[in-house]
């Protein structure tokens, strides 16, 4: 057999693994979206049947997102305190992790291990709502909500982002006075990460579902709809080190709900 033909055989035989193979990957998906569909399908009639309406196209078939393991970025906590305090601030070790800024204008921040923060600013002269909305944007949160009165003076608050997901229990809060913002606090979390495994499967959108309406049988929560599923994390902090658990954030019609994917936890705002 001369080398041409041989080569001919081979390449066919390769077409025919790959097309085998994507034959095989065609039946799995195909297999796992009945499954999916099955079980959405089976869920809307267990809601139904407690009162609450549920639509299977809103139940994710998508997995829960990887977790991340996150280490301190104390350049990320000098750029928060620039922001407020004006360029250059000066850093003093307060030991135990702590950490603290001072700017040449006055105001004070400090920044602990765990991720949480807390400015002083009184920043006159400035629009404080734009700054609030600035400072959100530049560092990963979602638009601010505002609780101001007519004079300016109140609070606002958002949530962390990473990535594309939000952080359900990773918030900063903005107080001000006639418009001018007075203090910071909150957690702050770095930019990047590492993935983080853990010993058991990430809990799927449905089992989610299944924890929570366990959940409100058991608290006798008053829900009568659920309107979107989507995917979350939750924040686990400890004293030298944080980590980014993923969970699915269930909205109701009375409020969000969050089942955390490792533990099957369910809590609420």
């Amino acid at each position: 057999m001369d080398r041409y033909r041989l080569k001919n055989i081979i390449i066919v035989i390769l077409l025919l693994a790959n097309a085998f193979l994507l034959g095989v990957l065609s039946m799995r998906q195909t297999s796992e979206n009945a499954s999916h569909r099955q079980t959405s399908e089976q869920l809307v009639k267990l809601f139904a049947a407690d009162g609450m309406s549920l639509k299977a196209e809103d139940i994710p078939s998508k997995t829960a997102p990887a977790g991340q393991s996150l280490a301190r970025d104390m350049d990320r906590e000098r750029e928060v305190a620039a922001f407020f305090l004006g360029k250059n601030p000066v850093r003093a070790d307060q030991g135990g992790d702590l950490y603290s800024y001072t700017g040449a204008a006055g105001g004070a921040a400090q920044f602990r291990s765990g991720g949480s923060f807390d400015i002083a600013c009184a920043l006159s002269g400035s629009d404080g709502a734009q700054l609030v909305r600035d400072f959100c944007r530049e560092f990963s949160y979602i638009d601010p909500v505002f609780a101001l009165d007519d004079n300016g003076s109140g609070t606002a608050a958002a949530v962390c982002r990473y990535g594309k997901l939000t952080v359900s229990n990773c918030t900063v809060t903005f107080t001000l006075d006639r418009g001018t913002l007075m203090a910071v606090s909150g957690t702050l979390l770095p930019e990047k990460g590492t993935d983080l495994s853990f010993d058991q499967e990430p809990l799927s959108a449905a089992a989610a579902l299944t924890a929570f309406q366990k959940m409100r049988r058991e608290r006798q929560a008053a829900v009568s709809s659920i309107t979107e599923i989507s995917s979350c994390y939750e924040l686990q902090s400890a004293a030298s080190s944080m980590s980014l658990v993923p969970a699915w954030c269930i909205v109701t019609d009375t409020g969000e709900y969050y089942v955390n994917c490792i533990s099957g936890a369910v809590t609420s705002n």
